[in-house]
């Protein structure tokens, strides 16, 4: 059976695996330039070449967007592709590069929006395809999962290092701040002080890390059960604060009162607070004080979530 989702007939050797090369034009040794691809020999390379299908694309066209399913994943062969978030551009990919792999091999939703850019040469390889040609090619599946996880594991140190960083500089920053505050208070009351007291009173407050708020990921989702009985998903959390998205219905006004059930991924706790924002549909809400039974499922949730962005 062929490569596109088929097993390889046992005689298929390093002949048929050049011949397939030139479907790209590249050398394998540049394929294993590639960090996911580096442990796959010549023949289990141009398998992968075999699933290959040339992508029609213009200038300033969106390869993919924010929120899409990853249903593929893109060779860049000449030209370049601009990743963005928001408005903001990320990066400039340059060939050769795999784009989309970790999404395309456990069918997780895009974080960034791709934007082709010119005279750009590119080469779709579809999820379903891959993902049977790697359970029905075990050793090629092994190999490529195994230089996925290599990758992710690059990218967890290199955040983690950035992270460090932000984090040493807001040390920094909120001491600054205090000595700000301190120094009015020290100082004879003018026009700004009580203003600028205040403001830089709500900052130190803000940058504490109590009130450091996560994203939820999909393996450890987390909802919340209205007293109506609606359901809501949680998009952001912290020892103190959730932010919730209301699908429908009419949206609390800021100071109104609200409870439910907090769905943690397993664990239930009651939960209520004030309203402090609305935008959009999302509801920002501060919680109450909870019960030191529920604080502290509540800490082992957001302490399950904080270990993923560790590498140990």
């Amino acid at each position: 059976m062929g490569a596109s989702g088929f097993l390889v007939p046992s005689n298929v050797g390093p002949r048929y695996a050049a011949a397939t090369m030139t479907k790209l034009g590249i050398d394998p040794q540049q394929l294993r330039s590639i960090p996911s691809l580096r442990d796959l020999d010549d023949e289990q390379l141009s398998y992968l070449i075999e699933l290959c299908q040339e992508v029609k694309a213009s200038e300033g066209d969106a390869l993919f967007d924010v929120g899409q399913r990853a249903d593929a994943c893109y060779l860049l062969t000449a030209g370049e592709v601009l990743l963005y978030r928001g408005d903001d551009e990320m990066h400039r990919l340059k060939p050769l590069a795999l784009i989309g792999e970790l999404g395309a091999l456990v069918g997780q939703t895009r974080k960034t929006r791709a934007v082709v850019g010119a005279e750009t040469e590119l080469w779709a390889m579809a999820s379903e395809a891959l993902q049977d040609h790697s359970s029905n090619n075990a050793e090629v599946g092994v190999r490529l999962l195994r230089g996925a996880l290599a990758v992710a594991a690059d990218k967890i140190h290199r955040d983690q290092t950035r992270l460090e960083d932000m984090r040493h500089n807001l040390i920094r920053t909120q001491k600054a701040m205090k000595k700000m505050r301190d120094f009015l208070e020290e100082s004879d009351d003018t026009v700004v002080s009580k203003p600028m007291h205040e403001m830089l009173e709500g900052l130190i407050r803000q940058n504490r890390r109590v009130n450091y708020r996560v994203e939820p990921p999909p393996m450890l989702a987390a909802s919340l059960r209205l007293d109506d009985h609606s359901k809501s998903s949680v998009s952001q959390i912290s020892r103190t604060h959730l932010s919730f998205n209301l699908d429908d219905g009419q949206l609390p006004q800021p100071d109104a009162r609200i409870s439910g059930v907090l769905w943690l991924s397993g664990p239930e706790i009651p939960v209520s607070g004030k309203v402090l924002r609305t935008i959009e549909r999302r509801v920002d809400l501060e919680l109450d004080l909870l019960l030191d039974e529920y604080a502290a499922l509540l800490e082992g949730y957001l302490t399950r979530i904080q270990m993923l962005d560790f590498l140990v």
